[in-house]
C-alpha cells in the first residue's frame, strides 16, 4: 500500500522532457505511469544528464505543495518564518530559483 506522502521523481524522455513526480517509493521498471499532475507518460531508465537537463514539472510541484499539511522543519538559524518552511515559503523559493 502506497502512502499519500510517498512519491519519487523521474526525468521523462522526449517529447515531454521534464522531471515528474509519481506515486510510490521508486520506479518499478514499468514502461508507462501516470504522474501526479495527471499526465500518462512513457518511462525509461534515465541517464545522469537527464537528471541535470530536464526541468521540473511545475504542475507536479504544485500538486505536492497542496498536499503539504504541516510545515517542513529546517535547519537551525533558518531565515524563513519561525525556522519552519510552509507551502507559501517553498512556492516563493521555487519561483525565485526557477525564473528564466
Amino acid at each position: 500500500m502506497t502512502s499519500e506522502r510517498e512519491h519519487f521523481w523521474m526525468p521523462i524522455p522526449a517529447p515531454e522532457s521534464k522531471r515528474h513526480a509519481f506515486r510510490g517509493r521508486q520506479w518499478d521498471g514499468s514502461p508507462a505511469a501516470e504522474s501526479l499532475c495527471g499526465s500518462a507518460l512513457s518511462m525509461a531508465r534515465p541517464s545522469e544528464m537527464d537528471w541535470i537537463q530536464r526541468p521540473t514539472c511545475r504542475h507536479c510541484w504544485q500538486e505536492l505543495l497542496e498536499r503539504v499539511s504541516e510545515p517542513e522543519p529546517t535547519c537551525q538559524d533558518c531565515p524563513h518564518r519561525s525556522g519552519r518552511r510552509d507551502p507559501e515559503t517553498i512556492r516563493a523559493e521555487l519561483e525565485r530559483t526557477e525564473s528564466p
